[in-house]
């Protein structure tokens, strides 16, 4: 065997481990989840069934219920983009308390989402802290059982998503503002730009590849990410109106025992939402940054 030939086996060799646990923890459960989509599983024994659970996914309507509360959070991103933005230039500006301030956002996104959503259901209990607030100020509205309405309900969960968001998106937003020079803000005051001049008209499209990934990785986290947080908030109530997909396949695998392989096509159609999703935001983003 030639110095070359041993060269080719060794890295085969050292990404064979590598390769190995992906097919145990990816792959095979991947495979294993669309196989079981096609079939009646109650996690012992399966029947096929063909299309049955996909075409029942399109027809029962409930899937368009679940599209939806994932469009509001969805919709809810383009509020804490502009949000991180605008906490992110203050805090490069360093203006007095920056450094304490750059800490204290940030804390909240080392908070697990269940932590985040006890403490939020807590709050907005109806005898928790915000009703007690609305009390103490003579303001209407002081009993509301906020997590009992639709609107309220995804008010709350919202402000959870964006208070435990924006540490991160201040972060990244820092790091791009980091190598942009400090010359150009300098200039642009000189010639009497105003603050919100600089912002949309220097530092957006500064920052438009760290923006497109912050995007991108939100849109996914609104298909994939807000289980936990569902979970503790609301637990997809009233009825099915804070429901995201995600939640879904949770309630359909674990208490529908013999739901799973409708569980699993479920699965498979929330994956090829997120595949296309993303797909369509790296190429949008690809013709911004050109």
């Amino acid at each position: 065997m030639n110095y070359r030939t041993k060269q080719i086996w060794s890295g085969y060799l050292s990404l064979a481990p590598a390769f190995l646990a992906l097919t145990v923890i990816v792959f095979y459960p991947m495979l294993n989840t669309f196989l079981h989509s096609f079939t009646k599983w109650d996690g012992n024994t399966s029947r096929w069934i063909g299309l049955s659970n996909y075409k029942f996914i399109f027809t029962n309507g409930e899937l368009w219920t679940l599209l939806r509360n994932n469009a509001i959070f969805l919709l809810s991103i383009p509020g804490i983009l502009l949000l991180s933005l605008i906490v992110s230039v203050l805090l490069f500006e360093q203006l007095p308390g920056w450094r304490f301030f750059r800490s204290l956002y940030y804390i909240p996104t080392i908070l697990s989402s269940v932590v985040v959503g006890m403490l939020m259901k807590s709050m907005f209990s109806p005898s928790g802290v915000v009703n007690q607030w609305i009390n103490a100020l003579g303001l209407p509205g002081g009993g509301m059982e906020w997590l009992s309405y639709t609107p309220t309900a995804f008010m709350v969960l919202i402000f959870c998503f964006y208070w435990q968001t924006l540490g991160q998106g201040v972060l990244l937003f820092l790091s791009g503002l980091s190598s942009v020079s400090h010359e150009i803000f300098e200039s642009a005051s000189i010639d009497g730009a105003g603050w919100w001049r600089r912002l949309f008209h220097i530092v957006i499209p500064s920052l438009v590849p760290t923006i497109a990934y912050f995007t991108v990785t939100n849109v996914i986290y609104c298909f994939i990410g807000l289980f936990s947080l569902v979970y503790a908030v609301t637990k997809g109530g009233p009825g099915l109106e804070t429901t995201p997909i995600d939640y879904m396949i949770y309630i359909k695998a674990f208490q529908s025992p013999d739901q799973l392989g409708y569980a699993s096509a479920l699965s498979i159609v929330l994956f090829v939402i997120v595949l296309f999703v993303s797909w369509l935001q790296l190429k949008l983003s690809s013709r911004f940054e050109n």
